[in-house]
């Protein structure tokens, strides 16, 4: 029995179990062998199965990383594993949760749809911003969208009261195609507003402030 196994038979009748925790950090920082990817694949939609929508959190996390790293070659021989994940996700998305939870649980029901990037990155908003690199200059740019203002800056304005900034370009909602329309659409049907809000910023463009290059900011994001 391999270690992964032996943390998904001590985790697997009790959603708040910390080994949940555990096999998640070990499938997105560390990484597992595709054995173990098979193993978890195959276990994983009887066991979120058993749990009621508000439980499934740990299970699907852990099943949206697999399928964000899964290569595109080994999906067929998953499809019927992926499908009921992506069935129990459904029920899933729609339970009650805060913006947070939200946004990572959307990040992976879209990879279980097969999104291998915004399945793995959609996350990185959740702090009202995300880092992006100036397509023009390779400039370092903090694109900005909460509470203290929306803009673009290649300074630490965590750090420092007055910084360089250029404002953003918001994407109309009716603008949006491809994977911004669907993960904006779902923002919405579900009311998640804020979340919404954030991706006409994420897929609308910024302005960088060394070059004055306008950009895409989705455009920019690539797997880490």
């Amino acid at each position: 029995m391999t270690t992964i196994e032996q943390m998904l038979t001590a985790a697997e009748s009790d959603p708040s179990s910390d080994f949940w925790e555990q096999l998640f950090e070990q499938a997105r920082h560390i990484g597992i062998s595709d054995d173990d990817q098979a193993l978890l694949l195959r276990r994983l939609p009887e066991i979120a199965g058993r749990y009621s929508p508000t439980e499934q959190d740990s299970v699907l996390f852990l099943a949206g990383q697999i399928a964000a790293d899964l290569d595109e070659a080994r999906w067929p021989g998953f499809r019927e594993e992926l499908a009921a994940l992506r069935l129990l996700a459904g029920g899933w998305l729609t339970s009650p949760a805060g913006p947070q939870d939200f946004l990572y649980r959307l990040q992976a029901m879209v990879a279980l749809e097969g999104d291998a990037l915004w399945g793995a990155e959609l996350g990185r908003i959740v702090d009202d911003e995300i880092e992006v690199e100036c397509p023009h200059c390779g400039t370092m740019l903090f694109v900005a969208f909460g509470d203290g203002g929306h803009f673009a800056t290649h300074e630490d304005y965590a750090t420092k009261t007055v910084v360089e900034q250029t404002p953003l370009l918001p994407a109309s909602p009716a603008d949006l195609d491809g994977a911004g329309q669907r993960l904006y659409q779902a923002s919405v049907q579900h009311g998640q507003t804020a979340i919404a809000t954030a991706l006409t910023y994420l897929f609308g463009h910024a302005i960088c402030t060394q070059c004055s290059t306008e950009f895409r900011v989705s455009d920019q994001v690539s797997r880490y």
